[in-house]
């Protein structure tokens, strides 16, 4: 089953998705900088401490660094991203790597166990919360293996003056601490900038799909006016030549025609008539108190005595509401009007509403041929519809979706092929209540 939510986007992280191409970068540039602090390292060890460290092994580990962290440059230069998992994987490895030159120069005496925190601050920015703690809990056994394992030099000093043992490990215990702060307090800021980041791609889009809107409406009421005194013209023009046609007796044909004309400029006035009503004409109406049976008496009243026959209507009429009752029916209208026009007349649509915690579920259940997922993908783009030409504009499910949003609610939509198209609103109970926060 494929679903597609028309309104927000899910903030939740999974562990396969790859990695945003900003976040790569700064993995790349903090690679370059760990490996400029393992050779500062591998200096401070054989200069200052007079560690021996091979240098063999430790050339082929930075070769091996070096390899790793090009081919991450060579996958943003071709526009790909690492994944989650081959981004973690490397700075775990970048971790191990420190570790061990640490405990072949020096050890903790070695100033660049420091840069144990760039590693995982680096993680808590680009890998998201479950990376930043293995990486902070690798830092820390990395950090604490240093006193596992101390330097002749540390051992001499902690037995000429014991109280350095104390404060070496109370400088553990200070690193771990800290690591777990860190850990912490940046996570939850990537996360918090995250969000930020989501809710302002939300409200832009919101913008644009009520600017849209605004378009289709003065769109509509500036074709209606100007296309409404030539069709009409037109039709009194081919009444009349009906008529004198058939006083005239003149040829059937003739006559034909004349009807034609009739019914076709009765079908662009409904055209106009149908556009003006999903461009959103009545978005103004000021929310009263109703029930659920007042809207579904409303959206009765706008389908055909045939369409309301086809309608099943399991709703809690009783549920108090405080909605623009006109805006709601019309919005449930266009989306009844597609699942009737989905589903082969020999079966009915369902039309299922509820009220749960304040808010009020609206639901509309087809059981047509379903929506392919490209098809699905693209619902509620203005203009785009599955339906043959001249029996849709495309606007019923935009319009639709942008008044709901509108009022605070949400539109979803779950269809597959051969399993029909679902339709579900969810509205708060009391509009103005629910409004008044967000502007304030």
């Amino acid at each position: 089953m494929r679903a597609a939510v028309l309104t927000t986007k899910s903030d939740s992280a999974v562990s396969g998705r790859a990695t945003d191409p900003v976040g790569v970068s700064w993995l790349i540039t903090v690679r370059w900088t760990t490996l400029v602090a393992g050779v500062g390292a591998v200096v401070a060890g054989r200069s200052a401490l007079q560690a021996s460290i091979p240098l063999v092994q430790a050339l082929a580990v930075f070769g091996a660094f070096t390899l790793s962290n090009l081919w991450l440059m060579w996958q943003v230069g071709r526009d790909r991203t690492a994944s989650l998992a081959a981004a973690g994987v490397l700075i775990c490895a970048d971790v191990a790597l420190l570790s061990w030159l640490l405990l072949q120069s020096g050890g903790v005496l070695n100033p660049a166990s420091v840069y144990y925190l760039v590693e995982i601050v680096v993680a808590a920015l680009v890998l998201g919360r479950r990376w930043t703690w293995l990486v902070t809990a690798l830092c820390v056994a990395g950090y604490g293996a240093l006193y596992l394992a101390p330097t002749d030099a540390l051992q001499a000093a902690q037995g000429m003056h014991p109280e350095i043992a104390r404060h070496m490990q109370g400088m553990w215990l200070a690193f771990a601490l800290t690591a777990l702060i860190i850990a912490a307090l940046v996570t939850r800021l990537a996360i918090a900038v995250e969000r930020r980041d989501l809710a302002l791609e939300s409200l832009r889009e919101q913008s644009a799909r009520d600017s849209r809107l605004a378009s289709l409406a003065t769109l509509a009421a500036g074709a209606a006016h100007e296309l409404s005194t030539p069709l009409t013209t037109i039709a009194v023009a081919a009444r009349e030549l009906d008529y004198t046609l058939a006083k005239r007796q003149a040829d059937a044909d003739l006559q034909e025609d004349a009807r034609l004309i009739r019914a076709e400029t009765e079908r662009c006035r409904r055209v106009l008539a149908g556009l003006a009503g999903q461009s959103g004409e009545s978005m103004g109406e000021t929310p009263g108190v109703h029930t659920l049976g007042d809207v579904v008496a409303v959206l009765r009243d706008r389908l055909s005595p045939g369409e309301r026959d086809r309608l099943i209507v399991e709703v809690q009429d009783h549920v108090r509401v405080v909605w623009p009752v006109q805006v709601i029916a019309r919005s449930l209208f266009n989306l009844v009007n597609n699942a009737l026009q989905a589903t082969p007349d020999s079966q009915k649509v369902r039309l299922l509403g509820s009220l749960s915690d304040g808010l009020v579920r609206l639901t509309v259940v087809d059981t047509g041929s379903g929506m392919a997922p490209d098809n699905l993908r693209r619902a509620g783009e203005p203009f785009f519809t599955t339906k043959p030409a001249g029996a849709g504009t495309g606007l019923g499910l935009f319009v639709a979706q942008s008044s709901i949003e509108q009022l605070g609610g949400h539109l979803t939509l779950t269809s597959a092929e051969g399993e029909g198209t679902t339709a579900t609103v969810i509205l708060p109970s009391d509009v103005i209540v629910e409004e008044s926060p967000r502007h304030a």
